[in-house]
């Protein structure tokens, strides 16, 4: 096994340049998401990674060597793509067992190393199949299997759940997670669903338009977001905003009036501010409730319904704000209500974006 590290990593295409001076250092058994909007750069990272890409400037690190000039098939990884991109004329045996044959590997390490995996998976019954009578889970759980046969030192997964209907993904997020505490290998996993960054990952890579935003731990980037992008990226329902200005500044809080509202609110500081700062409020739906009395009132407008919760969507100003409230609360659209603005719980950013209060625990 081995860990990964960027150093000043760079990917231009032509006079485009897509990846802007990555350092990242994955340690070894860690699983890493990244994840971003469509078009940040993480597919792309994760090919420089794989060698599918050529790196354009600085250095990349599988373990102690330097990789940038090994070609993908010597650099110990192996990679799950979307598509399965299994041989539709093979069996699951054959399918995963064909790298091994092409290597020349023995025969009875062949067999030995196809059971394993397919006991990992618990895909035995499988074997004889081919892909046309499996399902798309089943499908997946081969093109993983084809993987572990190889015994890399880093897995690659570049969304490999996308094909899947919403309850198979589940499944398969639970599936993966409990495979890397088995098999405790370097895993890197790209998607643009933050709710499969937030249930596998031990640390998060957040991209943006090619640069890294932030890497931590889940629910350090739930609760202290470095920047708004951050801070409206993790968490769903995603963060409220709302604007404001700083009414009268300080070190450690600092009074705000907020756009919407005639009455300013404390708000406890990380980092000094001073009066007259533009600034955003950031409160997740859940985070927050409705209530009588609030500087921040609105309209309701939409009630979604879910059972144990609902989603109450409130028209203030032009923003449209989602509070989270109990399943059982009787709330009709066209409501006049207000918003609890809990101050542990409200998340600052000043005119840059960047966070100026500590965060929630």
């Amino acid at each position: 096994m081995a860990g990964v590290r960027l150093e000043k990593a760079v990917k231009d295409y032509g006079a485009t340049r897509v990846i802007h001076d990555v350092d990242l250092q994955i340690d070894d058994g860690e699983f890493a998401v990244f994840v971003g909007p469509s078009g940040c750069g993480k597919s792309t990272l994760l090919r420089m990674v794989a060698g599918l890409e050529e790196i354009t400037a600085g250095s990349l690190y599988i373990g102690d060597q330097e990789m940038n000039a090994v070609p993908p098939a010597k650099r110990g990884i192996a990679m799950v793509f979307q598509s399965y991109a299994l041989y539709p004329h093979l069996t699951t045996f054959e399918n995963m067992a064909f790298g091994l044959r092409l290597a020349k590997r023995p025969k009875a390490e062949i067999e030995e190393r196809v059971m394993r995996a397919a006991g990992i998976l618990q895909i035995e019954e499988l074997l004889q199949r081919k892909p046309k009578d499996m399902s798309g889970g089943q499908r997946q759980r081969v093109a993983i299997g084809r993987a572990i046969v190889r015994n890399p030192e880093v897995f690659l997964f570049d969304e490999p759940l996308s094909n899947l209907d919403a309850k198979l993904r589940v499944q398969m997020r639970q599936e993966l997670a409990e495979l890397h505490s088995r098999l405790k290998t370097t895993m890197i996993y790209v998607t643009h669903d933050q709710v499969e960054a937030m249930t596998m990952a031990s640390k998060i890579v957040v991209l943006r338009a090619g640069h890294v935003e932030q890497v931590g731990a889940p629910l350090d980037l739930y609760h202290r977001p470095a920047n708004k992008f951050v801070a409206g990226f993790i968490g769903s329902p995603a963060m409220n905003f709302v604007s404001g200005v700083v009414a009268e500044g300080g070190d450690k809080q600092a009074k705000v009036k907020l756009d919407h509202t005639s009455e300013n609110i404390i708000v406890p500081l990380a980092r000094p501010v001073q009066s007259g700062e533009s600034i955003s409020l950031g409160l997740r739906p859940e985070h927050t409730a409705l209530v009588d009395n609030s500087p921040l009132k609105g309209t309701v407008t939409v009630v979604e319904r879910l059972g144990s919760v609902s989603f109450v969507y409130v028209k203030v100003g032009d923003s449209l704000f989602t509070v989270q409230a109990e399943g059982s609360e009787v709330i009709a659209a066209g409501s006049e209500v207000g918003i609890d603005l809990p101050a542990n719980r409200l998340h600052m950013f000043g005119a840059d974006d960047i966070s100026v209060t500590a965060g929630t625990a």
